[in-house]
């Protein structure tokens, strides 16, 4: 889905009405990916497997995105984007339930690879159906406004859902997930009804070298980024000795830094998209460094995962930024791969974290691993920015 001759934006109050609900619809697939992070103490208990293998929920889930990602938003590529987004949903309230029910460990494991199958192609949707509904003039905004949903689901939905879990069940978690989604459903059959589009579709601009260094940068940041963050909620309980409610507030801590950083992120995106991203990379890498010290004291600690949530979130439209100018023909299918790279980090991160615990490594080992990773980042950033000067 690429945008060809633009429709005529729909009116204001509509134009609102369709904004929130696509909000609402990226915070729900945002808080189902997030919220994993902060339910892997209750689950590895519950599950009766090990840490490392309760990790690698995260682990499926993030390679089902990355690989069935651009496959998806292909498959659906002439199929309306209303329909559309309300096939992935659907998907999505099945699979959320069939977590909920779920009988054992490959029970859940199966179900969350069918929720990833959405995760992609409806990010991808949401933020075409945006742009479409939109005057030029504010389309940068709309999008702003539907991709701070990933923004609101770190800051409220992940931790409203780990407190969910720490209290009542991991279970009640997806259930509760699943009677969000429901209701955003409903909402988009109801109020999303965006303009008829011309597209086209122009996926080779994707396999350019310039986007291919785009997205590698994604996957190695992201990598080096999980592989600390996956098991932060443990790392917080076992090293810094903070209790599961506090675990909670300090999840909420890393939202609120992300709002920030999100903000801080748009405008380095506008003024100096190169620079703002080589340096926002190099600081990920320093703090990455420094918690494998502060995780060691609470209050250092606490302010580390606060300075975590501004860098990670004000990465996201700096590199989304960076993915759609190397292809600009065909940003739908970009936005969807950029998210499949997102997520191949995620799988990495994740997967090298618990094979670092497993041989021996300990929770407080991994943010030095992390800032190995995200330094080959910084390197990579800076090769593509020197070329993106030298080459038209």
């Amino acid at each position: 889905m690429t945008i060809g001759t633009a429709p005529p934006p729909l009116s204001g109050a509509r134009r609102a009405a369709t904004l929130a609900v696509l909000t609402a619809c990226v915070f729900v697939v945002g808080t189902a990916e997030w919220v994993m992070v902060g339910l892997l103490p209750e689950l590895s208990a519950d599950l009766r497997r090990p840490l490392p293998t309760t990790g690698s929920l995260v682990t499926w889930y993030a390679l089902v995105v990355t690989v069935a990602g651009p496959l998806v938003t292909v498959g659906m590529l002439r199929l309306a984007r209303r329909r559309a987004l309300l096939v992935l949903l659907g998907v999505f309230v099945v699979g959320n339930l069939a977590a909920a029910l779920a009988g054992g460990f490959s029970a859940l494991v199966a179900a969350r690879m069918l929720t990833a199958l959405t995760h992609s192609t409806a990010f991808a949707v949401t933020v075409v159906i945006a742009v479409a509904t939109t005057p030029a003039s504010g389309r940068g905004r709309a999008i702003a406004t539907v991709t701070a949903g990933w923004n609101l689901a770190t800051v409220l939905g992940a931790p409203l859902g780990t407190w969910i879990g720490d209290q009542f069940g991991w279970r009640t978690t997806f259930w509760a997930i699943t009677a969000l989604a429901a209701l955003v459903l409903c909402a988009v059959a109801v109020l999303v009804h965006p303009p008829a589009p011309q597209e086209t579709a122009r996926p080779g601009s994707v396999l350019r070298p310039r986007a291919a260094l785009v997205l590698a940068i994604i996957v190695v940041a992201q990598t080096g980024l999980f592989t600390t963050y996956t098991y932060i909620a443990p790392l917080l309980r076992q090293v810094s000795g903070f209790t599961g409610s506090a675990v909670t507030t300090l999840l909420a801590l890393f939202g609120l830094g992300a709002l920030c950083g999100n903000v801080l992120g748009g405008r380095l995106a506008d003024r100096a998209p190169w620079a703002g991203l080589c340096a926002l990379l190099a600081a990920l890498t320093g703090v990455l460094a420094a918690f494998t010290l502060t995780s060691g004291v609470r209050w250092a600690a606490a302010v580390t995962v606060l300075v975590l949530g501004v860098i990670t979130a004000a990465l996201v439209p700096l590199l989304q930024d960076r993915a759609l100018a190397a292809a600009p023909q065909a940003p739908t299918l970009v936005t969807a791969i950029s998210a499949s790279a997102f997520n191949l980090g995620v799988a990495g991160g994740s997967h090298l974290g618990g094979q670092a615990l497993t041989t021996g490594l300990t929770l407080r080992d991994l943010p030095w691993v992390g800032a190995l990773v995200a330094a080959g980042a910084v390197l990579l950033a800076a090769v593509t920015a020197h070329r993106s000067r030298t080459t038209p």
